[in-house]
């Protein structure tokens, strides 16, 4: 039984051959092809160029290599990150007598949002204020007669103890005075603490408290986060850091962004690069950066998820080719050049970077030089190429 199910497997890939010739036979050496398969003179080729040619004539799609530039952009996601933003946390502990801002609002720098219960702080404010009186008018007096016993003194009608009292009395009512204007001021901190204010300019979170609730000193109160600007943060890989750091001091590092969740065109906005971080993360392999935006209609919110293109300047004098006409080859890549003569040259390049479906190579070809895009397969070294198909592509 084993004997009969191998001659039938084997009569069946026979039948398959006969079947499907055509469409194998090009993968196949020279010495299996059958009779009357298409032959060019292959002789000739072989001889020229090192008997790699093949007996067969290769279809192939070419275009022209050409000279250029290609900007040089990174694609990475990130999100929007605050310049400023904090929680404002009551100084004082105290009664809440007024809630003056609302949720969501928008304020300035300075603007009152929360009112504690001052009522005591500032009767004792009154109270600093009178005892600081009632001290100046005692200091006033010793002044005034500390210069009456200095003049007397000098004509000898006053004693030079009465002299030094009168000089110790009014040190003793200028420090008196000292005293109740520190009390004063440190009433007046007092009084400042049951006053929430704006630190910056932004936008309010929820607002945590109402009137007449209780809040301890250092309670948090409302979230207020800066709009205008806001930093992009992303991240790159360790292997693009040069390139960024030589394109930002050359001031050339630009970040365009749009929502992830949204990317229609009028979404996009464009800010400059402002920070590299000063290390590079070793369990990511990634640097993170920040580019500033202005964000003057808002449209950037805290939080939210960015497509982000880093614009890293131009490669310069670079031949470029469609991304295709590139392949991987051992441990580099290739192109297939046309010769004058309709032969194929497989030429060892350099790929410098990729934008989209063209590729700039920096080493390996030549501007003018047509490129093989369509039809490598089983193409080699020498090998006759028909190019009834070329295209031309800039």
């Amino acid at each position: 039984m084993k004997y009969v199910a191998a001659a039938a497997i084997f009569i069946a890939l026979v039948f398959l051959f006969i079947l499907n010739r055509t469409s194998i036979e090009p993968y196949l050496p020279g010495w299996a092809t059958t009779e009357d398969t298409p032959v060019v003179a292959s002789t000739r080729h072989e001889g020229q160029h090192g008997g790699q040619a093949g007996a067969r004539s290769f279809a192939a799609t070419t275009t022209v290599a050409k000279s250029g530039s290609l900007p040089v952009t990174r694609q990475t996601i990130g999100s929007v990150v605050a310049v400023n933003s904090a929680a404002l946390a009551s100084p004082a502990a105290g009664i809440v007598a007024q809630v003056i801002a609302h949720d969501g609002a928008e304020v300035k720098a300075g603007d009152l949002l929360v009112q504690l219960d001052d009522r005591t702080i500032k009767a004792n404010i009154t109270r600093d204020q009178a005892l600081l009186a009632k001290d100046q008018a005692a200091l006033d007096e010793a002044n005034i007669t500390l210069k009456r016993v200095e003049t007397l003194s000098r004509s000898g009608a006053d004693t030079q103890q009465q002299y030094g009292d009168a000089v110790a009395a009014a040190k003793q009512a200028a420090a008196t005075v000292d005293v109740d204007n520190a009390n004063l001021a440190a009433d007046n901190v007092t009084l400042s603490n049951t006053q929430i204010h704006a630190s910056f300019d932004g936008r309010l979170g929820a607002v945590l408290v109402s009137p007449g609730a209780y809040v301890a000193a250092g309670a948090d109160v409302v979230v207020l986060t800066q709009m205008k600007p806001v930093f992009a943060e992303f991240s790159l890989p360790e292997t693009d850091l040069d390139i960024a750091r030589s394109a930002m001091a050359n001031k050339r590092l630009t970040v365009n962004v749009t929502p992830t969740l949204d990317r229609s065109v009028d979404k996009a906005t464009t800010g400059e690069v402002v920070f590299i971080d000063n290390a590079v993360d070793t369990a990511s392999g990634t640097f993170r950066m920040r580019a500033e935006f202005p964000n003057e209609t808002e449209m950037l919110w805290p939080g939210q998820s960015l497509s982000v293109t880093v614009n890293a300047g131009s490669k310069d004098n670079i031949v470029i080719v469609p991304t295709v006409a590139v392949q991987p080859h051992g441990d580099g890549f290739i192109c297939f050049v046309l010769r004058a003569d309709q032969t194929a040259e497989m030429r060892n390049v350099v790929p410098a970077l990729s934008v989209g479906d063209m590729t700039g190579v920096s080493a390996g070809l030549q501007d003018g030089e047509q490129v093989v895009i369509g039809g490598q397969a089983g193409l080699v070294n020498g090998a006759h190429v028909d190019t009834g198909a070329t295209k031309a592509k800039g």
